[in-house]
């Protein structure tokens, strides 16, 4: 019986999305500031579907100095009138972000039902985590203007 269970924890622990990522709608936080992308721009933002999202590296310039990386996504907002975008900031929790982001191993896959599904690698330092990182994934629905931890 308790090797039943344990087994049953270990399958809903890998069945859980990673709890240290946190989509949050952009707001006057200073990781979703066009200042805070990093340079060069050319390797730190990537466009994906035909155009209509885009991908940046932010850092606070290091403050907190844990914990300064996030990840913008700019998405069409089909609630807008006049063609405007849905933006998201992608973080650890609350306004911390990562320690780091391997921006150069963002991946996208497309799924038409779904929609495009973004994967990167990051690190964390936080109370009891410093040191790991993970895998994020992150589904974007066009069509609906979200975005969503998967």
């Amino acid at each position: 019986m308790r090797r039943a269970v344990a087994a049953a924890s270990i399958v809903v622990c890998l069945a859980t999305p990673a709890l240290a990522v946190n989509v949050i709608p952009c707001g006057d936080d200073s990781a979703a500031h066009v200042a805070a992308i990093m340079e060069p721009w050319e390797k730190n933002a990537k466009l994906f579907y035909n155009g209509e999202v885009r991908v940046a590296l932010t850092d606070t310039g290091g403050e907190p100095a844990c914990c300064s990386q996030h990840l913008l996504i700019l998405a069409p907002d089909p609630q807008s009138e006049d063609g405007g975008r849905a933006c998201f900031l992608v973080n650890d929790h609350g306004d911390l972000g990562f320690t780091g982001i391997d921006f150069a191993k963002l991946a996208t896959r497309y799924d038409a039902g779904k929609g495009l599904l973004i994967t990167f690698p990051y690190m964390l330092y936080n109370e009891g985590n410093a040191g790991k990182g993970g895998i994020a994934r992150i589904r974007v629905n066009v069509a609906k203007g979200t975005a969503a931890v998967e």
